[in-house]
This record gives C-alpha cells, structure tokens and sequence, in this order.
C-alpha cells in the first residue's frame, strides 16, 4: 500500500520562518556548499528558493493568514 505525499502543512510557521529558510538556501548556494552530484544539487537548490520565495511572497499578500498550530501537535 502506498501513501500519496501531497501537501505539507505550514500549521504553526511564522513568516519569520519562511524568511529564515530562504535565508538558510540562500546562504547555502552563496557560498557553492554541496553534497552529492553538484548539478543536481544546484537544480534541487533552485527549486527550493523559488518555492520559499512563492511563499514567502503569498504569505506577505493582504488577507493571508498563516495556520496556527494545532493542539496536540
């Protein structure tokens, strides 16, 4: 039986997290560390950034909240 990975919840992150994370992949790639196959880290890198940036971006939008973590978490 497999279980379908779909979505990761953000219940309990801050936007002082996301920006905390792209500074982490930005501070990575700034100084070119590595493990492993050095393109495909730097293709995975890329990825990463431009999805913390996404939301990073969507969640300084009007309007949006951040999901408060959930008790029992």
């Amino acid at each position: 039986m497999s279980v379908v990975f779909d979505s990761i919840p953000l219940n309990g992150l801050r936007k002082a997290h996301l920006e905390q994370l792209l500074w982490n992949l930005s501070h990575i790639d700034r100084i070119g560390d590595y493990y492993g196959n050095s393109e495909q880290f730097m293709m995975r890198q890329y990825e990463l950034i431009e999805l913390i940036e996404w939301a990073r971006n969507y969640a300084y939008e009007d309007g949006v909240v951040l999901p408060k973590k959930i008790r029992g978490e």
